[in-house]
């Protein structure tokens, strides 16, 4: 993925925010973490690194694994032969759990180091902390297909002007009308590696992403009392990054396992 500075993806961001939902999240939130591994296969072997994914997707779910695993890969960009799979959502004391029953299942990591491991150049694995309060997520909308995400590298010392930003906008938007029980989006952190932030927006299909609607920078202006309050605003937002990065995961219902829906 490319690396543009933050200052020109203050318009993508706006643009990004408009197809927002506004519904208020439910009472009852769901557990705040995310498992992620990132894995990028060896020159040329793409293909057979997601067969290797799929057919140890499936070893996983005939063998009792707990967690759904989804798989995605992304749609944008120069570096289209990695995969991304990831689990949601959970607690650290189920983590506790599964790491308990990870160590049992030994079958698991053999079946992945012969069939997976000798197609992978690059692994890397973090978990996601997210922010439900200032998110909105109506799965009643899905099934998502596409994943719209931006991610944030954070500037040392700018995470709190990054949350006081990212909080002030979405509640205005949760609280003020701005989007609809159509949309839902996701605010989450990376835990591990850079000090990330990242707004994830999923679609049902590309024509979802094509809205007709106030831009989100008028809307925040209306609801501000003026332009150059939400322009101050934005720029808070905009200046705790050094970076973003834009990227659309695709689901893979295929090879990902059954959620029991």
């Amino acid at each position: 993925m490319s690396k543009k500075p933050a200052i020109f993806f203050l318009g993508v961001i706006a643009a990004l925010i408009f197809m927002l939902p506004a519904a208020s999240m439910a009472k009852d939130n769901p557990p705040p973490l995310a498992d992620v591994w990132l894995i990028t296969a060896k020159a040329g072997q793409g293909s057979e690194l997601y067969e290797a994914i799929e057919k140890h997707m499936a070893f996983r779910a005939e063998h009792g694994d707990p967690r759904a695993w989804q798989v995605y890969s992304p749609m944008l960009g120069d570096e289209l032969n990695r995969v991304a799979i990831r689990f949601c959502c959970f607690s650290w004391a189920d983590q506790d759990a599964y790491s308990e029953w990870r160590e049992a299942a030994e079958n698991i990591g053999d079946h992945f180091g012969e069939h997976v491991t000798p197609h992978i150049e690059n692994i890397s694995h973090y978990f996601e902390n997210l922010d439900w309060e200032n998110s909105n997520w109506n799965e009643e909308s899905g099934p998502y297909k596409l994943f719209a995400v931006t991610e944030f590298n954070l500037k040392p010392g700018k995470i709190g002007q990054y949350d006081a930003a990212r909080n002030k906008m979405s509640q205005i938007a949760l609280n003020q009308g701005w989007a609809t029980s159509d949309h839902s989006w996701v605010w989450s952190s990376t835990i591990g590696g850079k000090s990330q932030g990242s707004i994830i927006i999923p679609h049902k299909s590309f024509a979802d992403m094509d809205r007709d609607e106030e831009g989100f920078m008028e809307f925040l202006a209306r609801h501000m009392g003026s332009a150059e309050a939400a322009a101050e605003l934005m720029a808070d937002f905009s200046e705790s990054a050094w970076s973003s990065e834009f990227q659309i995961w695709e689901h893979d219902e295929d090879a990902s396992m059954s959620t029991g829906d």
